[in-house]
């Protein structure tokens, strides 16, 4: 009875404004230890998609899984069910980007696969350097067919893709039309003296957007970091950040290091909202605390997202 209890909760109070939140876990060694409630409550801040790394595919289009293990992996398959979320994975490189049409099939197949096997919902691709125009428009055209030709249960794959800043490349290809939303990078601003991922640079990337280029906000993702940087591009992890006397709740700069503090984060969330942005990305979870420390960053988005309790 209490797990039915639990699984009607967790759908009452999932977030229904549409507005979707992706979160990526990357780390082998980190995601070794974590448990099912460790899974619970990153889906009870609010998050909608959790995307894992240990993923690449061959120049032939076989998918291949290095980690998470199947226990993780079922874990967070549960932790997702229950909250009416999804699990994704996420390639950083396409190989066979410019094969014959039997690689392509090959890769649909081998993603089905593993689909059926793991029960995942969808792909992000993280591939941010094709080498020409041309390549663009392959790996756009991958994707699209992707997003119809893998599916589980009878639904398709959902598509995602992380991009910098190249709006007009992105709107001449039409790259995000296709899929379901556009990820951009919001920390890769470096040698910014206001830090990699300041506020005012955000606003002035989302309005080129919008208004500039006239691209769809439903399809903008706003990323967000989990980590620190320096002027010099050196990287922290916040977990570091905090154990030597960062303040959560402060201005987000620390020993020369910039981060998106707990407030940060709520105003981007704000901001995102307002425009109507499609949702938020967070990268990395293993850079965080754990979300059901009140210091975390993910504590400090679920205040936005989904406030209330943790689900048991």
């Amino acid at each position: 009875m209490l797990s039915i209890l639990n699984l009607f909760f967790a759908t009452a109070i999932r977030p229904s404004s549409g507005f979707e939140f992706y979160a990526y876990f990357t780390d082998k060694n980190d995601i070794a230890d974590k448990d099912a409630t460790y899974y619970q409550d990153l889906f009870s801040c609010g998050v909608t998609e959790l995307i894992f790394g240990g993923f690449s595919v061959s120049a032939a289009g076989a998918l291949q899984k290095a980690f998470p293990d199947d226990t993780q992996l079922r874990m967070a398959r549960e932790a997702a069910d229950q909250h009416n979320a999804r699990v994704s994975f996420m390639l950083q490189g396409v190989p066979s980007i410019n094969a014959n049409s039997s690689v392509y099939s090959a890769f649909f197949k081998s993603a089905n696969d593993m689909f059926e096997k793991y029960s995942f919902d969808g792909i992000n691709f993280d591939w941010e350097f094709p080498g020409s125009t041309a390549e663009w428009e392959k790996y756009r055209d991958l994707m699209k067919n992707t997003r119809t030709n893998v599916k589980r249960g009878g639904r398709n794959a959902r598509v995602t893709v992380a991009i910098g800043g190249s709006y007009g490349l992105y709107k001449d290809i039409d790259l995000c039309g296709g899929i379901d939303m556009c990820l951009w990078m919001g920390y890769d601003n470096h040698n910014d003296p206001r830090g990699q991922s300041n506020i005012p640079w955000v606003k002035s990337m989302v309005n080129q957007w919008i208004n500039v280029e006239k691209l769809d906000p439903a399809k903008f993702g706003l990323g967000v970091p989990l980590y620190g940087e320096n002027k010099a591009g050196a990287q922290v992890r916040y977990t570091q950040l905090v154990a030597d006397g960062a303040n959560p709740k402060g201005n987000g700069s620390f020993n020369g290091y910039f981060f998106d503090s707990q407030p940060i984060l709520q105003e981007k969330i704000d901001f995102a909202k307002n425009q109507g942005l499609g949702g938020l990305m967070a990268w990395v979870l293993q850079s965080d605390l754990p979300p059901n420390d009140t210091r975390s960053l993910m504590y400090g988005m679920k205040q936005k997202l989904n406030p209330g309790p943790f689900l048991m």
